[in-house]
C-alpha cells in the first residue's frame, strides 16, 4: 500500500480523538488494536496502557477486549499511535506517608532565599579571607607564614616535573622503537 493510501484511510481520524478499538494482537512491547470506526489498525505502547507500572500487557489487557483509546500520533506513514491512559483521568496524587522519627524533618531543612544565600556567602568569605580576595596574595601570605612547608612544596614540585618529564620521554623513545622494528618486519615480507 502506498504512502497517499494509509493517510487516506486515516484521513477521518484526528490526534486527539478519542475512539473505540479491539484489542487483536498483544506483543511484549505493547498491544496491536483495530479501531472500530473504520478499521485501520493502531498500536498502544506499554507504556502508554496505565499511569501504573504495567510489567506484563496481559495483566491489563485480553484479546478481544473492546477499550477506549486516545490517539496520539499519526505518522507519515499511516501508523497510528494509541493512548489508554490519556483517554482517562489522571489519578489524584497520593500523599507520602511520614516515616517514623522524620515528622519535623522539614522544618530544619527549609532552604534560604536567594538573598539570604548571597549574605551568608559573603559573610563567609569576609571572615575566610579576610579581605585579601587575590590568590596570589593569599599564596604570599602563606609562603610568609610557613617558609620551610613552601620550600618543602616547591621541592616536591620540580622533583615530580623531573620525574615525570624522563617517564615520558622514556615511553617516547619505547614507542619510537616498536614502530621502527614492525617497519622493518614488514620490509623483509
Amino acid at each position: 500500500m502506498s504512502t497517499a493510501n494509509n493517510v487516506e484511510l486515516s484521513a477521518g481520524l484526528n490526534t486527539g480523538e478519542i475512539v473505540e478499538c479491539i484489542v487483536e494482537q498483544i506483543m511484549p512491547y505493547g498491544a496491536f488494536v483495530r479501531i472500530t470506526t473504520n478499521g485501520r489498525k493502531g498500536m498502544i505502547h506499554i507504556s502508554e496502557l496505565s499511569y501504573n507500572f504495567v510489567k506484563d500487557i496481559n495483566e491489563v489487557l485480553k484479546i478481544q477486549d473492546k477499550v477506549q483509546a486516545k490517539i496520539i500520533k499519526i505518522d507519515e506513514r499511516g501508523r497510528i499511535d494509541l493512548s489508554l491512559k490519556q483517554a482517562q483521568d489522571p489519578p489524584a496524587p497520593q500523599a507520602r506517608p511520614v516515616r517514623e522519627g522524620h515528622e519535623n524533618f522539614r522544618q530544619f531543612r527549609t532552604p534560604p532565599k536567594p538573598n539570604e544565600q548571597r549574605e551568608q556567602f559573603q559573610n563567609f568569605a569576609r571572615r575566610e579571607f579576610k579581605g585579601t580576595r587575590d590568590f596570589h596574595e593569599l599564596r604570599e601570605a602563606y609562603r610568609e607564614n610557613n617558609p620551610e612547608e613552601a620550600d618543602n612544596f616547591e621541592k616536591k614540585m620540580a622533583s615530580f616535573l623531573k620525574t615525570s618529564e624522563a617517564k615520558i620521554t622514556d615511553l617516547n623513545t619505547r614507542n619510537s622503537a616498536r614502530t621502527g622494528r614492525s617497519s622493518r618486519r614488514r620490509s623483509r615480507d
